[in-house]
């Protein structure tokens, strides 16, 4: 069934319009270019292109499988963060565009420290954080760490593929940098680790539910487990005067603030918001003894 690119998306957009997908008219364009290997500013100069049988089956087979509530990153095999381009695999979490206001945060304070920073992203997932802050900022020795198996592959990946000199590590939270010669210290470490309350995830979207790992999710009960073992361990894991940045969930950055303030550890503690007004990230900085 030859047919114009035109009317090609608009059945495509009203295919996922029908099965409840939120942007279908982005996400339409977006697998339309995919297939074709264009940018989607590119979409409006060929309007009128008619596309073959195949190329019509071949789009509609990606369509059906966005309908089925698979991630368009899972599809694509891509995602944009910073500005780069991370490849995405199913058993490790689709780095999100609120993230990058973390990775901002950094940056905006990696200024105030002189000479080579070390950085220690924890829980890193796709390495999107760590990887982007190695590209964007020369004066950064940045290391990546995960649990996952899964996750610290997929993070060499990205590494290679973006040419960037990351030190990857494998193990739960601080365990790779404790010996018994003493602890590795970092002057910034920063993290967006589980924090979906463990009652709250049946909830959530099948894109969420379905297909990204529980790992990646799970905070525990009150989605705070994992900011519970962080803020203990991180000041044996910072220099004097180092800087902790947290990723956290809509409502829990007062929680966590408090929890800072109160262990006596932690100074200059601020809860920035993202661009809906909802808490999104922590920033503090550790104790000059």
């Amino acid at each position: 069934m030859a047919m114009g690119v035109k009317e090609v998306l608009e059945m495509g957009q009203r295919a996922l319009e029908g099965a409840g997908i939120h942007d279908a008219k982005v996400d339409a364009e977006l697998l339309l270019c995919y297939m074709l290997g264009l940018e989607r500013g590119s979409l409006f100069m060929i309007w009128s292109k008619i596309l073959d049988d195949s190329q019509f089956n071949h789009y509609f087979e990606l369509i059906d499988a966005r309908v089925k509530r698979l991630p368009l990153q899972h599809i694509t095999g891509v995602q944009q963060f910073m500005g780069y381009d991370f490849k995405v695999a199913k058993n490790v979490l689709i780095p999100r565009l609120d993230t990058e206001l973390l990775a901002e945060a950094v940056m905006e304070h990696a200024k105030f420290f002189k000479g080579k920073i070390s950085v220690l992203d924890l829980c890193c997932g796709s390495g999107a954080i760590g990887i982007s802050l190695a590209k964007l900022c020369k004066n950064m020795k940045v290391v990546c760490s995960d649990v996952s198996e899964d996750a610290v592959r997929l993070t060499r990946e990205n590494a290679k593929a973006l040419k960037t000199n990351v030190v990857v590590k494998k193990g739960n939270l601080f365990e790779p940098f404790e010996s018994r010669l003493g602890n590795t210290k970092f002057h910034m470490i920063v993290s967006n680790p589980p924090y979906i309350e463990s009652q709250i995830i049946p909830t959530l979207e099948d894109e969420v539910r379905v297909h990204e790992p529980l790992l990646a999710l799970d905070g525990g009960h009150d989605g705070l487990d994992f900011y519970r073992q962080i803020l203990k361990e991180a000041p044996k894991h910072l220099e004097k005067g180092g800087m902790l940045f947290l990723e956290v969930g809509h409502n829990q950055g007062n929680v966590i603030a408090e929890k800072l303030a109160h262990m006596g550890q932690y100074t200059d503690i601020e809860v920035r918001k993202d661009y809906h007004e909802l808490d999104r990230v922590v920033v503090c900085k550790t104790q000059v003894k």
